[in-house]
């Protein structure tokens, strides 16, 4: 069991590294494009830091798909482990770090696409199956949500060009090499992960999903604690932010989603019962204390801390 633990926090650490280069060469190549800094962290980093999720889905499903396995519940338990992790654990120590201020239009309406997500997520939960229609459905609501913040960031871009702030920058071999590095990385990584995930369950005697969602989910949310904590460190509030709202909207609507596409997802009760239900109630809290203020206050952030460790002593419980 010591080797089965040993590869699966190393290949957790190649998630990492993998998402490391594709979230910090995506976001060179975005600022060569002359992209803002919110469409940058609800999309691209967004989507780069939420790479472990995604190939953990995918291969999950070429898996079910073969009929090797069926690891519907440790990839929907990491899917929802990371997507609370990011909105209580990650969010609540970037807040403790600085006070964040917000634009109060924006932020709304970035926050109205991660409650719809996860209200859509328990909607296709309910009958105990995320069928491949409903993956299809999710990746098309996923484009939607990218046609819009693409219009945004076409406005955002324009009336910088008018203020005479654009300045567009060669794009680096570098970066395209480290980008593609990393999708090796991660793709190999999430194969690994998976599998001895899996065996770790039936060594331990508990159930794969809480493997997901305790394990897995705090594993693939590393990447998101790193770039959110240095975000607010360095005071870039618009990329912190905007990468754990869009984050939550990529893991249900891509990584669920495309996985879904493939083979369909069967998702365990006490999932849609309590944990679907907490990620709804731990995203409405934050949203609310944004939106009342404009800004997320050091109290407000300990409050949403103690969220994640409420969840966490729920779940080790055996709730």
């Amino acid at each position: 069991m010591f080797t089965d633990l040993l590869i699966l926090f190393a290949s957790i650490i190649g998630l990492w590294i993998g998402a490391e280069l594709i979230t910090r060469s995506a976001i060179k190549i975005a600022k060569s494009l002359v992209l803002s800094e919110g469409f940058v962290g609800l999309t691209i980093v967004a989507l780069g830091t939420s790479f472990p999720e995604i190939t953990m889905s995918f291969t999950g499903a070429i898996q079910k798909l073969s009929g090797q396995s069926d690891p519907s519940s440790i990839v929907v338990g990491n899917v929802l482990g990371s997507s609370i992790n990011q909105l209580t654990l990650v969010l609540a120590l970037a807040g403790l770090l600085k006070v964040m201020n917000f634009h109060k239009n924006r932020v709304f309406l970035d926050s109205a696409f991660s409650v719809a997500a996860v209200v859509a997520l328990y909607v296709m939960a309910q009958d105990g199956l995320i069928s491949r229609q409903e993956g299809l459905l999710s990746i098309l609501f996923y484009l939607m949500y990218i046609l819009f913040l693409s219009r945004r960031s076409f406005m955002e871009k324009l009336h910088s060009k008018i203020k005479g702030k654009i300045a567009r920058r060669k794009i680096k071999w570098q970066d395209i090499f480290k980008l593609i590095l990393g999708l090796v990385v991660i793709a190999k990584a999430s194969s690994m992960v998976l599998s001895k995930g899996v065996i770790l369950a039936s060594q331990l005697g508990i159930s794969e999903a809480t493997v997901g969602i305790l394990i897995l989910g705090f594993g693939s949310s590393l990447p998101e604690l790193i770039i959110s904590i240095n975000a607010a460190i360095k005071g870039a509030l618009a990329l912190s932010v905007s990468n754990l709202v869009g984050s939550v909207v990529v893991n249900v609507f891509v990584a669920l989603g495309s996985g879904a596409a493939i083979a369909g997802w069967n998702v365990e009760r006490r999932l849609v019962e309590f944990d679907i239900p907490y990620l709804l109630f731990s995203v409405v809290v934050v949203v609310l204390f944004i939106l009342t203020k404009n800004k997320l206050e050091r109290n407000e952030s300990l409050l949403i801390l103690f969220l994640y460790l409420i969840y966490v002593s729920l779940k080790t419980t055996g709730f």
